[in-house]
């Protein structure tokens, strides 16, 4: 969860003395994150061109709304106004209806999972060279990256794509529908699952119907089917239908909420809620772990987010900073520390 396991620093790096101690922690690193506008390190000499001479295995790694270069890359840039201006937003929502957010920070997320990629990459091609390299990523680019299927469509047939509520716009059906106490989101990807799904709802027949014998038919032929279906689901509850789906190949979900999610039975299986211990308040406090286990074991060594400027001295300590030096440095109001 956001945070977890790092420790935590606060130097002004505008000043001399905090740019000493930042390039002392870049000469010792594997790997240097930043996620300033383009050119604002550059302008104190911390930037990779300045950086790598004495550091030739660093892998500098640059997140930032645009990237390096190009018409936009100076411009600030967050999550939701890059989704609407990378294409997310005009996807997401209700048909017809008004624009929509995805329900977390999407863009930002993946754009991480890029960097982190890219720096295991990076790494891995210095054990071949030696050598490091600057990373850029850019959540612009990431956002476009995303919209995978729907790019595709548009790059090759020319397809624009519109926001479509929870439904597909290759398969039929792959959406939510009202049930008597709530909604269920189903799912018959292939011809065989919705022969199944059928099956289910008591209509073996449907099939037959030449409208609807294949996905590309029912596709054709969606607004006829979604209302008999609409009409079918809404005659059951939730449960139901999630019951009966477990006995054939289509997937039935409920709409968890987030209490919901977590008291799920296969979340508590695989123990992703941890507890850590805050050392500064003195409270345990609960994080989601790690979603990847290695050779079936959690890496289960988990630390709790640390308050700003938490390991300040520690990690000064560390770079061979004295008492005195320390005390001159927050005096100065070059550092923070939390303790």
């Amino acid at each position: 969860c956001c945070n977890r396991n790092k420790r935590s620093i606060v130097v002004d790096y505008t000043t001399h003395d905090g740019q000493v101690i930042i390039k002392k922690l870049m000469a010792q690193s594997d790997v240097f994150v930043e996620n300033l506008k383009p050119g604002t390190l550059k302008k104190y000499k911390l930037d990779y061109e300045n950086i790598k001479s004495s550091n030739e295995e660093l892998i500098f790694a640059s997140l930032s709304g645009y990237g390096q270069d190009g018409p936009y890359s100076k411009q600030g840039a967050y999550d939701v106004p890059l989704s609407a201006e990378g294409g997310l937003m005009g996807i997401t929502g209700p048909v017809d209806g008004e624009p929509v957010k995805v329900g977390v920070a999407l863009t930002d997320i993946c754009s991480g999972l890029y960097l982190y990629s890219s720096i295991v990459a990076a790494l891995y091609h210095r054990t071949k060279t030696g050598l490091g390299q600057q990373i850029d990523v850019s959540m612009f680019s990431t956002q476009l990256s995303m919209l995978v299927n729907v790019a595709s469509n548009y790059l090759n047939s020319g397809i624009i794509a519109k926001p479509l509520g929870s439904s597909h716009l290759s398969i039929v059906p792959y959406q939510a529908f009202k049930t008597s106490d709530a909604y269920v989101v189903i799912a018959a990807n292939n011809d065989s699952q919705f022969y199944d799904l059928s099956e289910a709802v008591g209509w073996p027949w449907l099939p037959s119907n030449p409208m609807f014998s294949t996905n590309e038919l029912r596709v054709e032929n969606s607004e006829e089917l979604l209302k008999h279906l609409t009409e079918r689901f809404a005659e059951e509850t939730t449960e139901y239908w999630v019951d009966i789906a477990s006995s054939f190949s289509f997937t039935a979900a409920p709409i968890n909420n987030i209490q919901e999610a977590f008291e799920h039975p296969q979340a508590i299986h695989s123990d992703i809620v941890k507890t850590v211990h805050n050392e500064v308040d003195d409270v345990d406090i609960k994080v989601v772990g790690h979603p990847v286990k290695f050779n079936g074991k959690d890496p289960n060594n988990y630390t709790a987010p640390p308050v700003l400027g938490q390991h300040t001295i520690s990690i000064l300590q560390d770079l061979g900073y004295s008492d005195e030096e320390i005390r001159v440095l927050q005096k100065k109001n070059i550092i923070q520390s939390a303790t």
